[in-house]
């Protein structure tokens, strides 16, 4: 398995997600590491001078409970870090199969320039075709896919487990000091201050809310493990369901291995590993290696015939207040999300429609751009661009231009 450059990983690292990760990861860590050695058993000594003071005495319940809650958060961190580091596993620039018959059945990447190979999708965001990719995680600033699936798994497992276990610590020490605060003097002591209150109280609140939060996220990847699907997968899956309903046909979809335990250590299991080298996978009676990319293909196919031509009628540079001024604020806060993707369009460029909203539209447009050689080619752009921008073009064919 090649091992990922440390540059790639670092420039991973540098971005919102991983910092906020981080954030809490920290956070909930050493405010919980606090509480459970202020709650620990105490001795009282009588100094020289006459006073009063005291010492901590943790017990072997107070080292099991810090202990176990170290473990956690180190698993936490080893997984999110190793997700970033390893990466999701990319398909190998300009590839194409071994036999030349097989082109046909596959997609085409005009980005990568080579194509995709069975279960495999581009991202815009990571600017290459993935591997099985499942979907591309802001919290780790790349996709989860092919090699980092089980690791992602296990970071999601063990921040609900590292979180809740905080949230407890934390809620304890809380309920406590405002239960019984003149018998806890101790912990009073610590946090006498309404700022330190306040942050305790914000640390235990997040460990809640990313344990529930996570958790969700857990359930779906799991429910989609068992059934041998990706995230991306499970919208294909429901749509192939659909149009073969229509057609009085049965989909079959080609890598569900017919057992919850099978499909499960296909992604999960005792070597911190997905099974297969992300090019080929094992396949039901009746399927190849082909079934699911050529039902990809007949669905484009079919979106394609239902988009909708338009032209432009005003300009849309794509930048944020651009967006201002062409949608209100409260559209921008509904519909714009650090995820989706713009698309610039000036006065008369015609294009496709295969996605609406109520001020926006997702249009798809043939430009010429410079490859890495320098030549010219056309490439299909996509992207979110302001309704009021558009007009729709009845009577003409669905050719984009």
């Amino acid at each position: 398995m090649k091992t990922p450059q440390i540059s790639t990983a670092i420039r991973r690292y540098f971005h919102y997600g991983p910092f906020i990760a981080t954030f809490i990861i920290v956070l909930v860590t050493i405010l919980t590491v606090l509480c459970i050695v202020f709650s620990s058993p105490i001795n009282t000594y009588r100094l020289a001078n006459g006073r009063t003071t005291f010492k901590h005495a943790p017990g072997w319940t107070t080292l099991g409970n810090l202990s176990l809650f170290l473990c956690f958060s180190f698993l936490t961190t080893y997984h999110v870090l190793v997700c970033i580091i390893m990466g999701p596993g990319f398909v190998k620039k300009k590839w194409k199969p071994e036999n030349k018959e097989d082109e046909g059945k596959l997609q085409y990447c005009q980005e990568c320039e080579g194509y995709k190979c069975p279960r495999s999708h581009h991202c815009r965001k990571c600017q290459r075709c993935v591997l099985k990719m499942d979907h591309h995680c802001p919290w780790i600033n790349c996709c989860v896919g092919h090699l980092n699936h089980a690791h992602f798994i296990r970071f999601l497992f063990w921040a609900i487990v590292g979180c809740g276990w905080g949230a407890v610590n934390m809620g304890t020490v809380i309920f406590k000091i405002m239960l019984w605060g003149e018998d806890n003097f101790i912990l009073l002591y610590y946090f006498h201050s309404i700022t330190r209150f306040i942050l305790l109280v914000f640390a235990a609140g997040l460990g809640l809310g990313v344990s529930l939060a996570v958790g969700v996220l857990l359930f779906i990847q799991l429910r989609d493990v068992t059934q041998n699907t990706s995230n991306i997968e499970a919208w294909i899956i429901k749509k192939a369901e659909w149009r073969h309903s229509t057609l009085g046909t049965k989909f079959v979809y080609p890598y569900n291995l017919g057992s919850k335990l099978l499909n499960f250590d296909q992604v999960i299991n005792w070597t911190n590993y997905a099974h297969g080298d992300g090019y080929t996978w094992p396949v039901v009676k009746g399927t190849d290696q082909f079934t699911f990319t050529e039902e990809q293909r007949l669905q484009k196919e079919f979106k394609r015939q239902r988009m909708v031509p338009h032209s432009i009628v005003s300009q849309y540079n794509a930048k944020f207040l651009s967006k201002l001024t062409l949608s209100s604020p409260l559209l921008l806060c509904v519909c714009t999300s650090l995820d989706e993707q713009y698309l610039p369009v000036g006065v008369g460029d015609k294009l496709l429609v295969s996605r609406f909203r109520k001020r926006w539209l997702y249009g798809h447009i043939m430009r010429k751009v410079k490859n890495k050689e320098g030549e010219e080619v056309e490439k299909e752009k996509r992207g979110w661009f302001p309704r009021v921008c558009a007009v729709e073009v009845v009577g003409e064919g669905k050719k984009a231009k």
